[in-house]
């Protein structure tokens, strides 16, 4: 039985570093232009893999000579392909993603072959863990989930980017929902989330869609908040010096299901997620800089009294 299974994205991500973030009718000039490997599902499964899991990846790719580098990409990130199909006469995804001089970014995603994921359920093998995310189609991860739960797996959405209809059909499949704050503040119907832990967790709570679900809600430089119906922990964030957020979130994500999918208690995957996350923006790009398993366990070991989570 295979420890993890994720559904999701694979994109080229065109890089442009600049000063500041366009404003809205402003043209920017790019300091430099990179390509990386990218799209939520393959920084996961990237975050995973370096975090020493073991896993099948199912996605979708282009026909096209962007495919052919994905998957080159993809295998030498240690990431299995064997459940990659190529699309005929599609595109690959791409984003196009502008990172500032302060590492705050500005992503635009042309899903391409992503659209065409169609799952086929009687391929599907137990796993432990099931992680998915929302840059492919809604019903395919339907299905994907709910055959994970007839196996007795643990279900995680990282309900990024955020979707409404996600709330109605996902969440009720869901067992550990991932969120930041902005996708926080889309799914409770508000602008901005409160400073208040207290009114942040009455929010959260109206959004557990059943008393088993845990909500992690993941604040960046400020920790990440671990919701139930009737609990709250804190996991305070390693102290670190940001270069590019880029695929921070998906560090996060890939390395808490690694954990989860070696029999790590919540609590113990989301320290472990939260330092890799914080490794993550001290590099550039996205799949590209989802630090190793030993990377993350020597930052724990080296993290002092004050900056240790817990």
């Amino acid at each position: 039985m295979t420890a993890l299974e994720i559904l999701g994205s694979v994109n080229v991500d065109a890089v442009l570093r600049v000063r500041e973030l366009p404003r809205a009718g402003e043209t920017v000039h790019a300091l430099t232009f990179d390509r990386f490997l990218g799209g939520k599902g393959a920084n996961q499964a990237v975050s995973a893999a370096r975090s020493g899991a073991e896993l099948r990846f199912h996605a979708c790719i282009g026909g096209d000579e962007d495919g052919e580098w994905l998957m080159s990409q993809l295998q030498a990130h240690t990431v299995p392909v064997s459940n990659i199909e190529p699309v005929p006469g599609a595109s690959s995804g791409r984003a196009y993603v502008c990172v500032d001089q302060h590492g705050e970014n500005l992503i635009v995603v042309d899903a391409g072959a992503n659209a065409r994921l169609d799952l086929t359920v009687g391929t599907l093998e137990p796993s432990k863990v099931a992680l998915a995310q929302l840059e492919t189609p809604i019903p395919s991860t339907v299905e994907f989930f709910t055959k994970y739960r007839d196996f007795g797996a643990i279900t995680v959405l990282n309900a990024a980017p955020a979707i409404a209809e996600a709330r109605d059909v996902l969440f009720p499949l869901t067992d550990i929902l991932i969120l930041n704050e902005s996708e926080m503040a889309f799914y409770a119907g508000i602008e901005s989330l409160p400073e208040d832990v207290e009114d942040i967790t009455t929010l959260a709570r109206a959004l557990l869609a059943h008393r088993e679900q845990v909500i992690v809600l993941t604040c960046g430089a400020a920790g990440a908040l671990a919701i139930t119906w009737n609990g709250l922990d804190f996991t305070p964030a390693r102290l670190t010096k940001v270069r590019d957020t880029t695929g921070s979130g998906d560090c996060f994500c890939g390395a808490l299901c690694a954990r989860l999918a070696e029999g790590d208690e919540l609590d113990q995957a989301i320290r472990f997620a939260s330092v890799a996350a914080s490794l993550s923006v001290e590099r550039d790009g996205a799949a590209s800089a989802m630090p190793t398993r030993e990377a993350i366990e020597l930052a724990m070991f080296e993290m002092t009294a004050a900056e240790m989570p817990g």
